[in-house]
């Protein structure tokens, strides 16, 4: 399996055309865990960082949420070194999620398989973020539209991804598994902050 920038493009646009089919192709490969984990790494730092340098360059304002209270929590952005580490963190638990809660539900794929194509799906993903970035930069309407058609990629090469890769033979199965993983990935993002204080800091106000 070919794996250069030229041949990213070509799975890109195969993950868009055809989600199925690429997954397919990915986890014939049988592509090595070391592999996958590198590469889910490396997405995650090329799109974190992407994100932190937009949200500089344009002044993003903190993120806000309304209690109950009528008080408002606010987090302040994070660079693109803290928002690379937590996109390499999310990238490399959304897989093990996935194939913990796909093995409970009957899904016959191995971690190896589960993180390969999640893997390169994210490398796709890691393309339409780039070009969302440039095009927010530039005409933000455009970059609005990659923002939704990013989220349609992504969703439906997972659904395709975790189908191909537990062997299932429902999207709708696969779509109860990614759910699940979700909650799941939720949960213990919680945990980790509750018990280690890693994590954006709110400020009531």
């Amino acid at each position: 399996m070919d794996l250069t920038l030229t041949s990213l493009w070509h799975w890109t646009k195969l993950t868009v055309r055809a989600p199925a089919t690429a997954s397919a192709l990915v986890r014939a490969a049988k592509l090595p865990i070391e592999v996958s984990i590198m590469m889910i790494a490396l997405a995650g730092i090329v799109s974190g960082v992407s994100s932190g340098f937009l949200d500089y360059l344009s002044g993003a304002p903190p993120v806000e949420f309304l209690m109950a209270d009528g008080q408002t929590l606010s987090f302040d952005r994070s660079g693109p070194l803290m928002q690379a580490i937590y996109a390499v963190g999310t990238g490399l638990a959304l897989p093990y999620a996935i194939f913990q809660v796909g093995k409970r539900m009957g899904g016959k794929g191995g971690l190896a398989d589960i993180m390969a194509v999640t893997a390169v799906l994210q490398l796709v993903m890691t393309v339409i973020l780039l070009a969302q970035t440039v095009a927010l930069l530039v005409v933000p309407v455009l970059g609005f539209g990659f923002l939704v058609f990013g989220l349609y990629v992504f969703f439906r090469g997972l659904g395709h991804a975790v189908n191909i890769g537990h062997g299932f033979n429902s999207l709708g199965l696969s779509t109860g598994v990614i759910a699940l993983s979700f909650v799941a990935i939720v949960i213990m993002a919680f945990l980790v902050v509750s018990v280690f204080g890693i994590g954006p800091v709110g400020e009531l106000r």
